[in-house]
């Protein structure tokens, strides 16, 4: 998947999914820990696209995430042999992962909700998520309901996801080389 369709799956599903990094065996879902100079940085290098979600350090540190070690070789082996290797990042023999400065949470759920985010990180100001079912109503009584009734007269209600209109938005400006930052509900 694109960094943009992987940003509409989370939106739409308001979950995270988990993956093994580099050289382990456990799940995690990774962050970048990046102040917005300092993701403006990376994303000018090329190294990330701009499209994903922006959380904070006392969120990821409430669900049992944290922040990787990165250690050298031999300190990695002892993360490795108690079965940690999750928790750190090699910094020997050219590795050069470190400008990432990463916090993983671990996880084994097939995907980990998120009820918020701080904001969304997206590469163009025009985009936005497809709309989600969030309800449906009977068009012939004007009844709201939850789920389908099985009435042909029962039509669902489609808005913008949820975690698009109660978050900030970040817009990254290739052109200017910066981030725009649109309060909840500004792009909707």
């Amino acid at each position: 998947m694109t960094g943009q369709q992987r940003l509409e799956r989370i939106l739409q599903e308001e979950r995270i999914r988990a993956f093994a990094p580099f050289g382990t065996t456990t799940a995690c879902v990774c962050f970048s820990e990046s102040p917005p100079n300092h993701l403006s940085h990376l994303i000018q290098l090329g190294r990330f696209s701009p499209w994903g979600i922006v959380t904070s350090r006392a969120t990821l540190l409430r669900l049992n995430g944290g922040a990787v070690a990165y250690v050298p070789d031999a300190a990695y082996a002892r993360f490795k042999r108690y079965g940690l290797e999750h928790w750190a990042v090699r910094t020997g023999n050219g590795s050069a992962w470190m400008h990432e400065r990463e916090w993983r949470l671990p996880s084994s759920e097939e995907g980990r909700p998120i009820g918020a985010v701080r904001a969304i990180l997206v590469g163009d100001a025009s985009w936005r998520p497809a709309p989600v079912v969030t309800e449906w109503h009977n068009r012939l009584t004007g009844e709201r309901l939850l789920v389908p009734d099985g009435d042909p007269f029962t039509q669902p209600v489609e808005e913008l996801p949820r975690l698009w209109r109660e978050s900030e938005v970040w817009v990254w400006n290739a052109a200017d080389e910066h981030l725009m930052k649109y309060p909840p509900g500004a792009l909707c």
